[in-house]
């Protein structure tokens, strides 16, 4: 039985930490002796849930606050880390010692360069599961990436080819063992069956799931929404995310609305973990993301849901995305090309059920069914 030792020491839950714990709950059901290093301040309950559900060990340690590795930096800040650190590896290669893994799986740049001692000092081999671009802006980083990272790293399964791309760049050079594995729908934490407040008998319904943020072009949804609004009076929009996360943007946004007085038609749900209802009341789900997205759980979820996706063309979405014949890819990341976007699917409401079936057909053309996605990380640990 082959032993892999997991860093996961963050404390939020959203699609990077979800789709972590799905693939712990993936090796574990195959049989692997895994091993989950946590952070000893907290991580998200969702995620404990997971792993005493499904009977993955997890065990704490100490883990340093990254936080103090950001601007503005302070003497007292370097050592109060540099100590957290050296504490950090001291645990972590105590449970090295006692464990005794064949492979070390990390998925996180800060925990990569907080533990470059223990890893120098143990040659086992380290999968790292890339969610993200490198972090190459920083010099550091980029130097630690060239010189240290590509090298000590036994193989890169990146989410998407965008990241392989990007990878590239950092400085790995070809590989056989890297390999691109697009996220399978995660785990969702509850099995609650609590309905949405929306009953919509005609017209059509677009959606948003996600973290109410900026970056994830939250904005532009609701500047279209409401042009929408005022054309349309058959047309609803329904936004799930953690109202709390930020409070600020959050209220900016209910304010909008509520100044048009269109808050009967978009609607804010607040956290979901229904999905099942969430895309029965969703005929096109909106992700316009202004960051350039790794990849997109959310929308390997709505593809599951027989639902097509309206997505910005950047980072790694459009892989999953073929323009008006599973979704729509907008050639601008501005409400504008949103509004547009919309109106394709208002105007063509006949072509919704056809894109819904044609999103969920690529679930397996594009190999992100279960059977792909498990058997390709298998061959990761052959």
């Amino acid at each position: 039985m082959k032993k892999i030792i997991c860093l996961y020491g963050n404390s939020v839950y959203y699609g990077h930490e979800r789709s972590n714990v799905q693939v712990f709950n993936l090796l574990h059901a195959e049989g692997f002796d895994l091993l989950v290093v946590t952070n000893e301040k907290g991580v998200a309950p969702e995620a404990v849930q997971v792993f005493n559900d499904k009977g993955i060990k997890h065990e704490s340690i100490a883990y340093p606050d990254w936080a103090d590795m950001r601007k503005p930096f302070t003497v007292v800040r370097v050592l109060k880390y540099i100590s957290k650190v050296i504490k950090h590896n001291f645990a972590f290669y105590k449970k090295l010692k006692q464990f005794k893994p064949d492979y070390i799986y990390i998925a996180n740049d800060f925990m990569y360069l907080s533990l470059v001692p223990s890893f120098i000092l143990s040659n086992k081999k380290i999968i790292y599961r890339l969610g993200d671009a490198p972090l190459t802006g920083w010099k550091p980083f980029k130097i630690l990436w060239k010189k240290y990272i590509v090298k000590r790293t036994h193989t890169f399964v990146c989410i998407s080819q965008f990241i392989k791309d990007k990878l590239t760049l950092a400085g790995r050079k070809p590989n056989d063992r890297d390999v691109v594995i697009y996220n399978y729908p995660p785990i969702r934490s509850s099995d609650k069956e609590v309905l949405l407040p929306l009953h919509v008998q005609n017209g059509i319904t677009f959606g948003y799931l996600g973290q109410l943020i900026d970056i994830k072009g939250v904005g532009l949804f609701i500047d279209a929404a409401i042009a929408l609004c005022k054309k349309y009076s058959d047309v609803y929009f329904i936004l799930a995310g953690d109202l709390s996360y930020s409070k600020e943007y959050t209220q900016g946004l209910l304010n909008k609305v509520q100044e048009a007085d269109v808050q009967d038609r978009i609607i804010f749900l607040g956290s979901v973990e229904n999905i099942k209802d969430f895309f029965s009341k969703t005929d096109v789900l909106v992700t316009p993301s202004v960051k350039e997205e790794p990849l997109g759980n959310v929308l390997v979820e709505a593809k599951s849901y027989y639902t097509p996706s309206i997505i910005f063309n950047s980072g790694g979405m459009p892989e999953l995305i073929k323009h008006k014949h599973n979704g729509y890819v907008c050639t601008e990341s501005t409400a504008a090309a949103l509004e547009t976007a919309m109106q394709y699917y208002i105007d063509n409401a006949d072509l919704i059920e056809e894109h819904s079936k044609n999103a969920f057909a690529s679930v397996k053309e594009l190999g992100i069914g279960f059977a792909e996605y498990r058997e390709k990380w298998l061959d990761v640990f052959k």
